[in-house]
């Protein structure tokens, strides 16, 4: 498998991306401690294989687009329960919000929540696998990968002040 990697200079943060032909494996922030062992492990070559998903991730944080379009996305690792979840959270839509016990409701595991608030922070893939979207019942953020700020302003770019989600004090 060829690997390819970039940094994306965004609106808001700079992220390191890595790809292949399979889809977009890592979207992390650009000093997560994973990046230099990724690079050792997958040994990529500068540059994307998939050159839209730098359009896409930019264009989502100007909020210039709704949703997300035809990225794929591949896991390199992570456990079933793991990619379980990750796959869950890729179905909420933009613009909103849900609790970690619906997101544990969702996968048929109520009694789980601390498992899955676990895997949704290990998400390899932020923004694309949307776990800024999952927040605590009560509406707080819970602890965020790339922290509170980043995810308060990703979410008012996706909501734009609307009352339709658990952040907002929606449903």
């Amino acid at each position: 498998m060829n690997y390819c990697f970039d940094f994306i200079e965004t609106p808001i943060i700079k992220l390191f991306v890595l790809d292949s032909s399979e889809g977009v494996h890592f979207l992390i922030k650009d000093n997560d401690k994973r990046i230099k062992n990724i690079l050792n492990l997958y040994n990529p070559t500068k540059g994307l294989k998939l050159k839209k998903a730098k359009i896409l991730i930019n264009n989502l944080l100007k909020g210039k687009i709704s949703k997300q379009k035809n990225i794929k996305i591949k896991f390199l690792d992570g456990t079933t329960l793991q990619k379980k979840v990750w796959t869950e959270i890729t179905k909420i839509p933009y613009g909103q919000t849900i609790s970690y016990s619906e997101l544990a409701k969702k996968i048929k595991r109520p009694d789980a929540v601390r498992a899955i608030a676990s895997a949704v922070g290990k998400n390899p893939v932020g923004l694309l696998v949307p776990c800024h979207r999952v927040v605590k019942k009560n509406g707080d953020f819970g602890r965020y990968m790339w922290g509170d700020k980043i995810k308060r302003k990703i979410l008012d770019i996706e909501g734009r002040g609307t009352a339709d989600s658990t952040y907002r004090g929606g449903k």
